[in-house]
């Protein structure tokens, strides 16, 4: 019943985004949209700076379909894991996406805005603090009941305060260099 609910309220958002599927087929992970950012700037550590105005490709993972592939996985450390290993492996359909956009010379870098910021440096990204505090609250809102939900030890995920999202990015260069 869960599960039904679930891939119904991520059907609409899909779709109420503009978000658009890296590869339906190979079941990658990530869906994405461009978006011209309008943050602070933001420098990374191979020198590359993200700037107000520039175009980056959000990212957003496909939750429902994570949520439908670990169904069977009973432990939360686990699931992480999987979550994890599940990003790795659709990195390199994501470096392929943006060498074959159209918009790909305009493209900076990914973006994403996530709760599970634990070990993403050493898949290339980097992790930024968000600085607007009302959008940090607006996305804590959201996406902490959303995390927990997928978690199925509740009571200690809806105890951590440490649940802040944070914005991962990444740029083309190190994106295209490490995966493509």
């Amino acid at each position: 019943m869960f599960t039904k609910i679930w891939s119904l309220l991520d059907w609409l958002y899909f779709y109420c985004s503009n978000l658009s599927y890296v590869n339906r087929q190979e079941k990658n992970i990530f869906r994405v949209k461009l978006i011209t950012y309008r943050g602070k700037s933001l420098c990374l550590s191979n020198g590359a700076f993200i700037h107000p105005n520039d175009v980056l490709l959000k990212i957003h993972l496909h939750n429902s379909l994570l949520m439908k592939e670990m169904v069977n996985i009973k432990n939360d450390i686990k699931r992480a894991f999987y979550v994890y290993s599940r990003v790795e492996t659709s990195l390199p359909g994501l470096a392929v996406f943006i060498s074959r956009h159209p918009k790909k010379d305009i493209i900076r870098g990914v973006i994403g805005i996530t709760l599970l910021s634990r070990g993403v440096s050493r898949l290339g990204f980097e992790v930024k603090d968000i600085t607007n505090p009302y959008y940090k609250k607006l996305k804590q809102l959201y996406m902490k009941p959303m995390f927990i939900l997928c978690y199925l030890d509740k009571k200690k995920f809806w105890k951590n305060k440490n649940l802040i999202p944070k914005i991962l990015v990444l740029s083309k260069e190190q994106l295209l260099n490490k995966y493509l």
